[in-house]
């Protein structure tokens, strides 16, 4: 509501444009929140885990030297755990890429572009979930397939992303 309001003031900001429409509940920032609901406790459950496999004596032994909380944090414990910490970060990714029915129930199932936050949307797996029972034509099947197959390569690509950053670590 504040940021609606202070774009109020000036119709023509990009803020005016992120928020403009009407906040009905279907739209693009509600699945964002939803997700986010979805994927945050799994990933801080596994973050907890991870973080939970250092061993005690690394910790005490940096505090030992005299380091403060946050050098124990930025100098031992996330290089310690950084491969983990870029696994499930892209196991948070690929839970909310493949997430299709809780985002199709909520995302307005528009084939429009949005143009704002509050504008209805689909994602492409909504699409395929949506669509594929009710086509009827080759042409229409044909299209559904090609988005399963882009869907494919995105994460496909996300993937390759992944190995190549767990690759290039040292530990």
């Amino acid at each position: 509501m504040p940021l609606m309001m202070a774009a109020s003031q000036d119709p023509t900001s990009w803020v005016a444009k992120l928020v403009a429409g009407i906040p009905n509940g279907a739209n693009l920032f509600t699945a964002s929140i939803i997700l986010a609901i979805m994927v945050l406790p799994y990933m801080a459950s596994v973050f907890r885990e991870l973080f939970r496999s250092i061993p005690a004596q690394v910790r005490e032994a940096a505090f030992g030297v005299g380091a403060t909380p946050f050098e124990v944090t930025t100098s031992v414990i996330i290089p310690y755990v950084r491969k983990g910490m870029i696994g499930v970060i892209m196991l948070g990714l690929g839970r909310a890429l493949g997430e299709t029915m809780a985002v199709t129930f909520i995302i307005g199932n528009s084939h429009r572009f949005p143009k704002s936050l509050f504008d209805s949307s689909s994602t492409i797996a909504s699409t395929i979930a949506n669509e594929f029972a009710e086509s009827t034509s080759d042409l229409h099947t044909s299209a559904l397939v090609a988005l399963g197959l882009i869907l494919f390569l995105i994460t496909f690509t996300v993937l390759a992303i992944a190995r190549w950053l767990l690759s290039t670590q040292r530990y």
